[in-house]
């Protein structure tokens, strides 16, 4: 598992808005940047931020590169994806 790589990849999208948007463009393309794994790489395509946190990725991190790509307006889906997790 390679949380720092995952973890690298938020913090770019969470502290550019150019990251964000390359990655709002094409998730792919952006997650081909990073050294991840096949799932990981999966995770980051899909924003699936609860199962990133539940690869124990920082929750701060993942709330702030949520909103980074997704806006504020979509905080409810972050907090159903971190549902998820809980559950």
């Amino acid at each position: 598992m390679s949380t720092n790589a995952l973890e690298k990849a938020l913090w770019q999208m969470g502290t550019s808005p150019a990251e964000a948007s390359l990655f709002r463009q094409d998730p792919t393309a952006y997650t081909q940047r990073f050294r991840l794994e096949t799932d990981e790489r999966t995770l980051l395509q899909g924003l699936d931020v609860g199962g990133m946190a539940q690869r124990e990725v920082n929750t701060l991190l993942l709330l702030m590169a949520f909103i980074a790509v997704r806006g504020p307006e979509c905080m409810p889906d972050y907090m159903q994806s971190m549902h998820r997790t809980a559950a």
